[in-house]
């Protein structure tokens, strides 16, 4: 591929709204399916606890049947929590609220913005995944750029991870 691909995002709440669901589904994804399943079956135990101790006074069964419902909760509730955290911690980024412009190339990917002009090559990116709302461009496992789908042209996330794939 010899010519450059040009990507121009907002890097704002709107477009990065569900990345880390995305990054987190990528990266977690058997994880997530296990936790869901336990703490759906902890509400239940619990719930059905519940029903089967109701009105006796037994403290201790109360205590479980309080514990398991919360546990089950917390735990369903835990990713939607660390997606709240992490996009408030977008919004502390200097580049919150302005346009990016990406610019991939054989060599590198050229980040120019308001605040500052990264040029990074290829190999400083560990993996280059394309999903269905956008673009995970990651730099270790737990960090990770995020460009959404509605800015790319009909097949240039493909030829992105091609490109990373072919230098890497």
């Amino acid at each position: 591929m010899d010519e450059v691909i040009k990507i121009e995002s907002m890097f704002d709440g709107r477009s990065h709204h569900g990345s880390y669901r995305q990054h987190l589904w990528h990266r977690w994804r058997w994880w997530l399916v296990l936790r869901r399943f336990v703490c759906i079956a902890l509400v239940v135990i619990g719930g059905i606890y519940a029903v089967k101790t109701y009105g006796r006074g037994d403290k201790r069964a109360n205590f479980i049947t309080t514990s398991f419902i919360l546990l089950g909760s917390v735990g369903y509730m835990r990713p939607m929590i660390w997606q709240m955290w992490n996009e408030r911690k977008l919004r502390k980024h200097p580049a919150y609220d302005t346009k990016i412009t990406y610019t991939f190339s054989a060599e590198e990917v050229i980040m120019d913005g308001v605040s500052g002009k990264a040029v990074v090559p290829w190999c400083a990116l560990s993996e280059v995944v394309e999903t269905k709302l956008g673009m995970l461009l990651y730099q270790n496992k737990k960090d990770y750029l995020w460009i959404p789908a509605y800015d790319f042209k009909d097949g240039q996330m493909g030829e992105i991870v091609r490109l990373h794939e072919s230098t890497v």
